[in-house]
């Protein structure tokens, strides 16, 4: 536990706007079991970028096992909960609000989701989930690990073109097409991030310059 990385929540100021996140985030505690928190926001050209910690008394295989179960993070609906919510939110407000980052932090793990488009994290969560229990045989080693962190995505551009077999991205290419290409897993047997390729099912060869991904 020492190395997830806990930060005190914070408050949107009352000049920010915002017009009920208390209710929004009791609404995610309520559906994920879980202490939910602001830790911070920033403002950019008017529009506010949220990141979210969810802390849940379960280990990894615990969550996936009820989330596939549909007993956790369900509203008895296809959309997640933190889709739904994230809705009423922005119908009850003029600001332009996403979440920037959301951390799922776990008895043995944490994972960490990092937006990629407008509102890709309340979208996506309900796929990421359920593509971390299809994987997770794979990036477990053949379940003789467990991971700690798990970064997802990670960016083209923090890779060496070792991991890429020597492609030569262009800049629009670089930027992460969606959460299924690579992510990043830390195992307690390594001292640095692996790469782990979702398409080969296997880690590669390749640097994690995670500066990229904060």
């Amino acid at each position: 536990m020492e190395k997830f990385r806990f930060n005190p929540p914070t408050k949107l100021d009352e000049n920010s706007g915002v017009i009920g996140l208390d209710t929004y985030l009791k609404s995610l505690e309520k559906h994920y079991f879980a202490d939910v928190s602001l830790r911070s926001y920033h403002k950019n050209t008017g529009a506010i970028e949220m990141t979210i910690d969810m802390k849940c008394n379960l280990n990894l295989l615990e969550l996936l096992s009820f989330h596939n179960k549909a007993r956790w993070g369900n509203n008895g609906t296809d959309i997640s909960p933190l889709k739904r919510s994230f809705d009423v939110l922005i119908q009850k407000n003029t600001l332009q609000i996403d979440i920037e980052e959301l951390t799922i932090f776990l008895n043995d793990t944490c994972i960490i989701i990092k937006k990629i488009y407008n509102q890709s994290i309340s979208e996506q969560l309900n796929t990421i989930l359920s593509e971390v229990a299809n994987h997770y045989v794979y990036f477990s080693k053949g379940l003789t690990e467990k991971p700690y962190e798990i970064f997802i995505p990670v960016f083209e551009d923090s890779l060496t073109e070792n991991g890429l077999d020597g492609k030569i991205l262009s800049p629009q290419e670089k930027a992460p097409k969606n959460y299924f290409e690579f992510w990043g897993v830390y195992l307690e047997s390594e001292e640095d991030a692996l790469i782990y390729n979702l398409d080969r099912t296997t880690y590669i060869s390749a640097d994690l310059e995670l500066c990229m991904i904060d």
